[in-house]
């Protein structure tokens, strides 16, 4: 098949395209953006959006899956949504076969979990009627290795990260047929005006305060991060406050009661520009999850030139700015980090502008070349 890019339809299967500051939303929004100006028809199959959420878009917005009831963790309501969400997956070969795509890009999450996804993309993927090239988009790397098999499947495959693409290797994939291609990280800014409103919104003006975003479940080591703050952070520095946004997936006990301790402020889920205003305010952001490839909570941070902590696992940090990374799930140990980052605020010299959306989408746009 010869591409011709004004001609190239590309459809996105993604868990979330509309959902309000995840990162899964943020990235694929900024990949369709950047696609579009180079002439790429976009389509997207994702969950329900409701209709303020619905901007146009050069292609055709396909809302297949339930919405995940407030994403708050309720094991029979969310269970009963997986259920909803793996039967609307017989949908799915309809729903290309009336797209017309030249080229399917695939979200690994689908297959994290047992369900009936890969049955369905395997017998779509063996039809040879369809002059479809089919990408997996491997975004984290928490997928289990003998789903590796299943991945194989596909034209082709993309890693957002070192670790993603040795996990791959690991599983058996061929290096050949593995893409590493950065996070997209667009150029953000936020005034201090916009700053001084959120914080003010959310009682924080004046205040000194320790800031995190994501989701709020063990998997993110939230679970560390609070008992770092609550029993060694905040005896020892008691004027600064942890705050906390971000999807509540958990239905731990401790993390709940943890997450009204004094100085613990826990927001909820914010807007991306919400995010972006409180990630400014904050004297120090911080991520410790041992499960990232590159989080858009820490890009977010470093395209913003904030002091950071960042996630242990992760090579790209690793190399360019070690010192800044967190080690262990150790408390004490942890707690002690944070203070002399929160002291001592620094900035990491972090190759940026290798994440620049111009660059990114053209490794993309060689990709959709090369498969055919």
């Amino acid at each position: 098949m010869v591409m011709s890019i004004q001609k190239t339809h590309i459809l996105i299967i993604a868990p979330i395209f509309y959902g309000s500051g995840t990162g899964s939303a943020v990235y694929y929004q900024l990949l369709v953006r950047e696609l579009e100006k180079y002439g790429f028809k976009c389509s997207v199959i994702s969950e329900k959006a409701t209709e303020e959420q619905s901007p146009l878009m050069s292609g055709q917005f396909y809302p297949l899956f339930p919405r995940r009831t407030g994403k708050r963790k309720r094991f029979w309501q969310d269970i009963g949504v997986y259920a909803l969400q793996n039967l609307s997956y017989r949908h799915l070969e309809s729903i290309i076969n009336e797209a017309q795509p030249n080229i399917v890009l695939v979200h690994s999450s689908f297959y994290a979990l047992p369900g009936l996804f890969g049955y369905f993309m395997s017998s779509i993927m063996r039809d040879k009627r369809l002059s479809i090239d089919f990408i997996l988009d491997v975004r984290d790397v928490l997928f289990s290795l003998d789903k590796v098999i299943l991945f194989r499947k596909h034209n082709a495959i993309i890693a957002c990260s070192k670790n993603v693409k040795k996990k791959l290797i690991s599983g058996g994939l061929p290096k050949h047929k593995i893409n590493l291609i950065p996070v997209i990280q667009e150029h953000i800014s936020v005034s201090q005006v916009t700053i001084n409103e959120m914080l003010e919104t959310h009682g924080l003006q004046g205040k000194e305060f320790i800031f995190y975003a994501g989701l709020i479940k063990e998997i993110k080591a939230v679970d560390v991060l609070l008992d770092a703050f609550i029993n060694y952070v905040y005896p020892k520095q008691p004027d600064v406050y942890l705050v906390m946004s971000g999807y509540l997936k958990t239905s731990s006990s401790s993390i709940l009661l943890a997450l009204n301790a004094p100085n613990v402020y826990y927001l909820g889920n914010l807007p991306r520009s919400s995010t972006l205003a409180l990630m400014a305010g904050a004297n120090l952001c911080v991520n410790l999850s041992p499960n990232e490839s590159i989080s858009r909570f820490s890009l977010e941070a470093l395209a913003l030139s904030r002091p950071v902590l960042l996630p242990p696992n992760v090579p790209e940090f690793e190399k360019h700015c070690p010192d800044f990374v967190v080690h262990g799930r150790n408390s004490a140990d942890i707690a002690a980090q944070i203070i002399a980052a929160y002291q001592h605020p620094h900035v990491p010299d972090y190759p940026i502008a290798q994440h620049a959306p111009q660059q990114v989408v053209q490794q993309y746009i060689e990709i959709f070349e090369g498969v055919s």
